[in-house]
Order: C-alpha cells, then sequence, then structure tokens
C-alpha cells in the first residue's frame, strides 16, 4: 500500500515578508521621532581671527657665538655675565621673546651650554637653534 500525496497540496517554499516589512516600518518611526532630537545645535562661541593690523611680531633677539667663545646680542659684544641681565629685561619687556641661538661650526660645546643655561636661567621660552 503506498500512500502519496495528492498533486493539488504542494508545499510552496516562498519567504513571508509581512513580518519584515512590519519590523523596518516600526524601526522607520523609531528613527524618525529620535532624529529630531539628535540634531539639537550647540551654543558655542568659537574664537575669531585676529585682524594682522593688532598682531605685534614677538621680540627677536639674535645670540651668535664666535670660535672665540664670545657672543654677540644683536650683534653687540656681550659678557656672558651680562647676557642673563639683558635676556631678563628682553623678556620683561616682551613675555613672547624668541632667542635665536646661531653657534659658529667650531665653537665650544660647552660656551653654547653655558649661553643656554643663561637663556633658561632668564625666564626666555622660546629658544630656537639656527644654523
Amino acid at each position: 500500500m503506498a500512500f502519496s500525496a495528492p498533486a493539488s497540496r504542494r508545499e510552496l517554499a516562498e519567504i513571508n515578508i509581512t513580518p519584515l516589512v512590519d519590523v523596518m516600518l516600526v524601526l522607520l518611526v523609531i528613527f524618525m521621532v529620535t532624529a529630531p532630537l539628535l540634531s539639537r545645535p550647540i551654543d558655542a562661541q568659537l574664537p575669531q581671527p585676529v585682524p594682522d593690523a593688532q598682531r605685534v611680531p614677538p621680540n627677536d633677539l639674535v645670540l651668535k657665538l664666535g670660535l672665540a667663545g664670545d657672543y654677540t646680542l644683536d650683534d653687540r659684544p656681550v659678557s656672558l655675565a651680562e647676557l642673563r641681565v639683558r635676556l631678563e629685561d628682553a623678556r620683561i619687556a616682551d613675555p613672547e621673546t624668541v632667542l635665536q641661538v646661531e653657534a659658529s661650526a667650531g665653537a665650544d660645546y660647552q660656551q653654547l651650554v653655558s649661553a643656554l643655561a643663561q637663556a633658561h636661567a632668564s625666564g626666555i621660552g622660546h629658544i630656537v637653534m639656527r644654523d
């Protein structure tokens, strides 16, 4: 005895997309409700650029170290003891003073370190080494 299913009762192999559409519509409603809440403007005050006429360039000092260990600050000879006093005066006059240090190729390293120590002790915060 053989059992067979009638030809009219075949199974349909199709995906039911109705629950998928329902879920997508619910998500769409949730996103539509929450999107305006997430796009609030932020109250912030951004810094405004300063016009070039109001900008004052920092005071640049050039310290040169010669081969013989002599120091010149802005093309004027200066001793190591006097260097600190002159740098302190420049820093007090303009806190943004930039010291540009330029040493000769064969200059003594200890002389350069001594000059940098005096610059640091004077409170100069911006020191630039040049060729």
